[in-house]
């Protein structure tokens, strides 16, 4: 163990091996981003401690498929440097190491995570786990849904950690969607249907042979999205995915707009499964070439729910107040900063190191769902649709504000812990807490101004053409009357509203039944 005050002159020293030297550590981008990850008031490293002769499985899994291969004698030893916010000797921490932990906690609460330096050329950043920036517990408005909890054991004592495991692209066993996936998969393997494995196996699910018919292994090219979808899939998986239908004016590259690509993180972040974007970045050396390149959104930064003014033009969703989303970079680092710009464009690390200053732009979401969910939110998002043109009649001329809609994919217990906390009188509480639930529900929340006037409920493990709803709970009783009245006289109308489903008027007396029942 080998302890010293951290600094960014010591971190590069600290991420540096016989193969690759500090200097060339601090030419990577990913050393620029962790020294202002790291310095940075929420984070406050202070002390650094070196592991030597660490043994990390994924390493391990990788030397044994190419590295061990090589000629050059590689070794499968790597180290591992830890981090911490406190300032201590080395005696000081010899003795916390041999106390027990619970005498001890809140030193061990200093602890921000480590990182795995792998003894190869250039990629030399492996399994990654580092504290977050501050959530939602401390009103930051920040929600991290794709993290969980990591035992770290540091000389016998384990420490507990939320994060989301990352490491850098190894461009010989690993593209940047491999390394996307692992991150995704970190997550969502502790649902047994699913297996995290190493980048090279992930690789190889990938397909045979790369999409443009060369040997996978060196991996130059990368992962097509079919092939990416393809190893989510033999990961226990299934995936959604969205690519856009318009044209982004500038660059010639259909991109997804900002509004979409905030509604289907919101929609599937409650599943906590990390979402895949496919960003086209700017290419520096040529100043009209893009390459594409993947993400792995694991949160999201989001302003207080506030009254929107009526919007004719297109429905409003609580969405619409996310200003930043957290993702995984590997040519970065963890958590790295996304920013919405324009429509279709996003500000991040790549940006800054163009020398245009280009945006980045969302080409796809990759959204891995566990196979039961059948519902999209796009099916959804259509009966919303229509339920908000029904809602917004029945209020009409009785607020100038808008309707907000929150539609988000959620497991039942989470919907049920919703209700206990909501203002439904207990006799409506047990009413909707007794009843028998499938395991995932699409929830549609409608909000005027920042009150919650209904919701919707969806079995989301159903079949399209038979899904017409759970429940419609209704918060406000003001407008019940005006709806029962409205649907009663223009029903006939507002089934056209649905005629993208089979019978519309299954969704009208659905709509009747909730209202009118006891």
């Amino acid at each position: 163990m080998f302890l010293e005050e951290y600094s960014a002159e010591r971190l590069a020293i600290a991420l540096s091996n016989k193969e690759t030297p500090s200097d060339v550590i601090k030419n990577k981008h990913h050393y620029s981003y962790l020294v202002k990850y790291l310095s940075s008031p929420e984070i406050n490293a202070q002390t650094i401690v070196t592991e030597e002769n660490y043994i990390n499985k994924d390493y391990i899994d990788d030397y044994s498929f190419y590295y061990s291969l090589c000629f050059k004698d590689y070794s499968n030893k790597c180290k591992r440097i830890h981090f911490f916010s406190n300032k201590f000797s080395l005696e000081e921490i010899n003795e916390k190491i041999l106390a027990p932990y619970s005498d001890n906690k809140e030193f061990w609460d200093h602890y921000l995570g480590f990182i795995v330096v792998k003894p190869i050329p250039t990629t030399v950043i492996g399994f990654t786990i580092l504290k977050t920036y501050a959530s939602e517990k401390n009103l930051s408005n920040r929600y991290f849904f794709g993290l969980r909890k990591y035992n770290v054991h540091f000389y016998g004592v384990k420490i507990k950690i939320t994060s989301l495991a990352f490491q850098e692209q190894d461009s010989v066993l690993a593209a940047c969607a491999t390394t996307a996936i692992w991150s995704m998969l970190s997550k969502a393997s502790l649902d047994y249907h699913t297996t995290l494995k190493s980048p090279s196996q992930i690789t190889k699910d990938a397909g045979n042979i790369g999409h443009d018919g060369s040997r996978l292994f060196p991996n130059k090219e990368g992962l097509n999205i079919n092939q990416i979808c393809n190893a989510i899939y033999n990961s226990g998986l299934v995936t959604e995915l969205r690519q856009p239908d318009m044209e982004h004016e500038a660059s010639e590259i259909a991109v997804l707009s900002n509004s979409y690509i905030k509604q289907t993180i919101n929609a599937y972040s409650r599943i906590g499964i990390p979402i895949i974007l496919i960003i086209a970045v700017p290419n520096p050396a040529d100043p009209e070439a893009y390459g594409l390149h993947a993400l792995t959104v694991s949160g999201f930064k989001q302003t207080n729910l506030a009254p929107v003014n009526d919007n004719a033009e297109r429905l409003s969703y609580a969405s619409d107040f996310i200003d930043k989303i957290y993702a995984h970079d590997d040519q970065f680092g963890p958590f790295v900063r996304v920013e919405f710009e324009g429509d279709g464009e996003i500000k991040c690390p790549w940006n800054e190191n163009d020398p245009k200053k280009r945006k980045t732009l969302v080409s796809s979401i990759i959204v891995p769902l566990y196979p039961k969910i059948r519902i999209s939110y796009a099916e959804i998002k259509l009966l919303v649709l229509g339920y908000d043109r029904i809602i917004t009649t029945a209020f009409d001329g009785k607020t100038n504000l808008d309707l907000v809609w929150d539609i988000k994919l959620d497991f039942s217990e989470g919907f049920k812990n919703s209700i206990k906390n909501s203002n439904l009188s207990n006799r409506e509480k047990l009413n909707l807490l007794t009843t028998s639930l499938p395991r995932y529900i699409w929830i549609a929340d409608c909000y005027l101004g920042t009150d919650k006037v209904f919701s919707f409920t969806f079995d989301a493990t159903d079949m399209a053409n038979g899904m017409i709803g759970i429940n419609i709970i209704v918060y406000y009783d003001g407008v019940k009357d005006d709806l029962i009245r409205l649907i009663s006289q223009e029903g006939d109308k507002f089934k056209k509203l649905f005629k993208r489903r089979n019978n519309g008027s299954m969704y009208i007396k659905h709509f009747i039944t909730q209202l009118t029942k006891d």
